[in-house]
């Protein structure tokens, strides 16, 4: 029997008005960031999320934690239906899911201290002296591998993979059941950013978490994810188990991400074939109507342009999904 999921996400939408016209006076118009997403995140699990530049990831991601407010759809946190809630029931839910942010010059506040920082979240949840203290905020830095003596410094005074440790302290303080990561290394030196990754990878795996991996680098979602989903112009395309993405993705986006990947071995490179899409990315604000990938696909048929193919199960697996009118 399959286990509940930690995190339920069911057609969500985040659409951004666009002001249109002198004044703002013509035909209201939205940008569709999110366009109907739905998926699952099981305990302990590490979901990665994949798509290009603009494709509506970290939109997705505010949206999950309610920092950006959905236009639609539902977001059940460990059972409890998130968009409903409001007030004190709210922030009492808040602390089961949290996010660690992309650029950590960016999310840390440089006129407070590490300790200033990592306190804040527990006082905001009224765990402060109740159910932590300095113990609490020592041990947790110990975990990312700073020591005390970084709580009374200031973020400028760290380097970046520091204050990236820092800040996944502070997401970490409040022992949250579900982690979103979004692009969590992509600002660091490429020698940071291995570290980085192993000590999430790490933290995960001890603590047993819930992690929605957002990134455009296949490589590191590859290391780091179980299953990843894949994201085009708001949309989910493809969810498949990490070892079978690689091996044999089934839509013909999913297909030209990989053959895009770099591989190490020269001889290799040089053999394997690319795929190249033809054309740019289409405007989340005036979308193609039907498949939304139908003007860059190289398989692409006439009844594509028509109808949006939902996302459906692969070979009789209902954690391989694929939306795609071609793939059987």
């Amino acid at each position: 029997m399959m286990l509940a999921p930690v995190l339920n996400v069911q057609d969500l939408k985040v659409h951004y008005p666009v002001r249109n016209g002198f004044m703002n006076l013509g035909k209201k118009t939205f940008l569709k960031a999110v366009d109907g997403v739905s998926l699952r995140l099981f305990q302990g699990e590490v979901l990665g999320l994949v798509g290009e530049s603009g494709c509506g990831k970290s939109s997705l991601g505010k949206a999950l934690l309610r920092l950006q407010e959905p236009t639609a759809g539902r977001v059940e946190v460990c059972g409890e239906d998130f968009l409903k809630l409001k007030g004190e029931a709210l922030r009492r839910a808040r602390p089961q899911i949290q996010m660690i942010f992309q650029d950590p010059y960016a999310s840390l506040d440089p006129r407070m201290t590490v300790e200033s920082t990592l306190k804040e979240p527990l006082q905001a949840h009224g765990l402060w002296n109740t159910t932590a203290d300095m113990s609490t905020l020592k041990a947790v830095l110990d975990r990312v591998g700073l020591s005390g003596k970084a709580l009374h410094r200031y973020p400028h005074e760290f380097s970046g993979g520091q204050r990236q440790r820092i800040a996944i302290a502070r997401a970490l303080v409040l022992k949250p059941k579900i982690i979103i990561a979004d692009e969590p290394v992509s600002s660091l030196d490429v020698s940071v950013q291995a570290q980085v990754l192993n000590l999430l990878k790490e933290i995960q795996k001890e603590m047993n978490l819930s992690m929605i991996f957002i990134s455009h680098n296949l490589a590191v979602v590859k290391y780091i994810s179980d299953r990843i989903s894949v994201m085009y112009l708001g949309k989910i395309v493809e969810t498949a188990s990490t070892a079978d993405l690689y091996e044999r993705a089934q839509h013909p986006y999913t297909q030209a991400l990989i053959s895009a990947v770099p591989i190490p071995n020269p001889r290799i490179e040089r053999q394997r074939k690319r795929i190249k899409l033809q054309g740019e990315l289409p405007s989340p604000i005036d979308p193609p109507k039907g498949c939304a990938f139908h003007t860059r696909c190289p398989i692409a048929k006439e009844h594509c342009k028509l109808t949006f193919p939902e996302l459906k199960p692969f070979e009789a697996s209902p954690q391989w999904q694929v939306s795609c009118f071609e793939v059987k």
